[in-house]
């Protein structure tokens, strides 16, 4: 019996925290506008969306960290509030085996005309831009979600902390209670921090850039036969590499079969009967 008053007491917390205008809200947005309302302004939402842009530039073998130096001096130009750097890799090579990536968050405002200062910036260095992408999320629904949800869980944490204060009813009561305000506390965080990351991503467009080398190009007509005597020279090696790698595993196999000839016949000729 003594855990009727707390029913009724969660049952009173919830009618006095509820909004006494959403109901009524709610009722005159459903209703239709009236004729009479003359050039009344309508609310259109705004959509929240995270961008994100890749970019692929192709620069000389030597060229790469000049390139990455440039982006991230314009990146710098901006500040750390506008711009940051997220990650950076550099993979060296000969030709045009050597590469390297960048990845910026940059505030969206500014975010697409960046992307043009860092084609011009890979153009004024001899290098050109191969690949251009956008990617665009829609994040409103989640942001929507995520706020009705810490709503809830900051009434209902309101409400269960009400109920501690007073400390009424049963020891196992107030011990069930302590925990219902533990797991919705740990609950509203976590909307929290997602929310906070959502906006995050609203906010700084990321920015993922790719470089790829390029084998200098060389002029008049025996540049295209000088490119391809060395694509069949690395032909011919790789051919060479596979026949030796061949060669070396079939080995053993050839001199255990050759022993095995070789005594065989030497069996032959002692079975032989002797004239």
């Amino acid at each position: 019996m003594r855990c009727l008053p707390l029913a009724l007491l969660l049952l009173a917390a919830c009618s006095q925290n509820q909004p006494s205008g959403t109901v009524a809200e709610e009722a005159s947005s459903a209703q239709p506008a009236a004729p009479n309302a003359g050039n009344s302004a309508v609310t259109v939402a705004v959509p929240r969306i995270a961008y994100i842009y890749r970019l692929g530039f192709a620069v000389g073998a030597d060229g790469i960290a000049a390139a990455q130096k440039a982006h991230l001096a314009l990146c710098d130009q901006l500040g750390p509030a506008r711009c940051q750097l997220i990650a950076l890799n550099r993979s060296g090579g000969d030709g045009s085996y050597a590469g390297g990536t960048m990845t910026l968050k940059v505030a969206s405002s500014i975010a697409r005309p960046f992307t043009e200062r860092l084609t011009q910036a890979i153009a004024g260095s001899g290098g050109r831009a191969v690949s251009s992408a956008v990617e665009a999320e829609d994040v409103s629904k989640a942001m929507v979600d995520t706020e009705a949800r810490i709503r809830q869980r900051s009434i209902l944490v309101e409400r269960l902390t009400a109920i501690l204060r007073n400390r009424d009813g049963k020891v196992a009561d107030l011990v069930e209670a302590e925990r219902s305000v533990a797991t919705a506390q740990e609950e509203l965080d976590q909307a929290r921090g997602w929310l906070r990351e959502l906006q995050t991503r609203v906010a700084l467009s990321t920015i993922e850039i790719d470089y790829a080398a390029t084998a200098p190009a060389a002029d008049g007509f025996f540049g295209p036969v000088g490119e391809t005597i060395r694509e069949s020279g690395s032909l011919f090696a790789l051919s060479v590499r596979g026949l030796l790698t061949l060669l070396i595993i079939a080995a053993p196999w050839i001199a255990i079969g050759g022993l095995g000839f070789w005594g065989w016949r030497r069996w032959r000729r002692r079975a032989e009967p002797t004239a």
